[in-house]
């Protein structure tokens, strides 16, 4: 159960102590989005002092994006745009982190917990927590600056403007669009446009790392973010003319654009003890629910 989280600026939130037992140092984490149910969360770290981690394995499938500074795990040195991740279980080497280092860390489908091993938790380990795959899991690293901008794969139009570097990619079986993951950086060309509002049937999470874009939902620059619950509807982009805009994108699944246009909302009934044009009852967005409670059949809405 995560929220629907639309729009923050990273600056205002609150420090708190980093989730990353088992290590050696001083850190500290903002969360942009966090699920208190099964501990899935996304974080701006920030490395107070050097940190270093004997190997061993995360409970959770986790992903670390360089914004800034320094990281080496294993023999490998990682430097601002490298991207790591690992499923849970797999075994990852040692990692030293150099004092003022900064990183985008996302943790899905499980807590926080780690536990220093020489090998993999079991036998065999799943490529991730929503793998519709028979594959094992692997230890992926991304150096993003030795990488081209790729045409947009998810659809033609207006959006074949957009620009892609894919991370990661577990692809969803034809026909289970929410199987399987994406994590990928996108850019939006200056002045890109797309006038349409658009809905998918997975989550969609960005967090902007330069640039800007406004769209329905405000403006996006950088240190902006988003965590948006599959279905729900955005749109009415314009990037901006001197640089565009880029942005950290993850996906839990294959990315459909659902296109809506003529969009317009029509309210209807009627009022027995107020005045319908200055007391009138807001619509209700999508709230945050519990497992246990059941999806909300949007009675009232």
């Amino acid at each position: 159960m995560r929220p629907h989280v639309e729009l923050i600026q990273e600056a205002d939130l609150c420090w708190h102590k980093a989730e990353l037992p088992r290590g050696e140092g001083k850190v500290r984490q903002r969360n942009l989005s966090y699920d208190e149910e099964d501990g899935s969360a996304s974080m701006r770290v920030l490395f107070d002092s050097a940190w270093e981690r004997e190997a061993g394995y995360h409970h959770a499938d986790i992903e670390w994006y360089v914004v800034q500074g320094t990281i080496k795990i294993g023999d490998r040195l990682l430097g601002k745009g490298s991207y790591y991740r690992a499923p849970a279980g797999l075994m990852i080497p040692k990692v030293s982190v150099q004092e003022g280092t900064e990183i985008l860390m996302f943790r899905e489908y499980g807590d926080w917990g780690f536990s220093l091993a020489k090998k993999n938790r079991a036998d065999f380990i799943p490529r991730g927590g929503n793998t519709a795959s028979n594959e094992p899991g692997e230890f992926t690293v991304v150096d993003t600056s030795r990488m081209e901008w790729m045409p947009n794969v998810y659809e033609g139009d207006t959006q074949r403007f957009l620009k892609l570097k894919l991370l990661y990619h577990d692809p969803a079986p034809e026909g289970e669009n929410n199987k399987g993951f994406v994590t990928m950086l996108a850019w939006a060309p200056p002045g890109w446009s797309d006038n349409r509002m658009v809905h998918h049937p997975v989550f969609e999470e960005a967090y902007s790392l330069e640039g800007n874009l406004v769209y329905n939902f405000g403006t996006l620059d950088a240190g902006t973010y988003f965590f948006r619950p599959a279905k729900v509807k955005h749109g009415h982009f314009v990037a901006g003319e001197e640089r565009g805009w880029a942005g950290f994108f993850r996906l839990d699944g294959s990315l459909i654009n659902w296109i809506t246009v003529n969009e317009r909302i029509i309210v209807e009934g009627d009022a027995l003890n107020y005045d319908l044009k200055t007391q009138a009852p807001v619509i209700a967005g999508i709230p945050v629910r519990t497992r246990s409670v059941g999806d909300w059949d949007l009675d009232g809405q």
